[in-house]
């Protein structure tokens, strides 16, 4: 199976896992969870549950419309590429490795939100280099290499399968050719 397609799905995958981990904190003991009312501007979506407004707390990831999927997944996009040839090849990665990893992930997230530097709504404390970051914003960048570099090694190890991903997300598991 092309590297692509494998990178794709794990991005999916991750992608979900991020959007679990956001979700934890706001589990309720009835098992639903706080809400987080959002617009939806997927119009596919609006149009199945006949309203553009999501409850994104009380969505899965692979239920959430597509413009609430797209941080989650292009953040694991990022994490998942910069992580998957030195996982696949068994290599751990050095400390400043991480930090230049790091900072990368800072930079893309950068350039799909640039809500941050809006004088008005944004956020001058995030909308600087990653050196310029205080070392808990760093932790937040750095800590998406580990459970990128986790799925993977679970793909390596037999314990994910591309198909079935694949197949949940409707990717497409051909390799594509130029």
């Amino acid at each position: 199976m092309d590297n692509e397609v494998i990178k794709e799905a794990l991005s999916y995958s991750l992608g979900s896992d991020l959007h679990e981990e956001w979700r934890k904190p706001r589990l309720r003991e009835d098992g639903s969870y706080e809400p987080r009312m959002k617009k939806s501007k997927d119009e596919e979506w609006n149009q199945k549950h006949g309203t553009d407004d999501v409850d994104i707390a009380n969505c899965s990831f692979s239920e959430l419309p597509s413009n609430w999927q797209y941080e989650n997944l292009e953040a694991a996009r990022v994490a998942i590429n910069l992580v998957y040839d030195k996982t696949m090849n068994g290599q751990s990665l050095t400390a400043e490795e991480i930090e230049q990893m790091a900072s990368t992930i800072h930079d893309e997230w950068l350039k799909r939100n640039n809500w941050v530097y809006d004088p008005n709504y944004g956020d001058p404390k995030l909308a600087v280099p990653y050196s310029e970051l205080t070392e808990e914003e760093k932790e937040k960048d750095r800590a998406q290499l580990a459970p990128a570099q986790a799925k993977v090694q679970a793909y390596i190890n037999g314990l994910i399968n591309i198909e079935d991903i694949c197949s949940q997300y409707g990717l497409s598991s051909e390799s594509k050719t130029i």
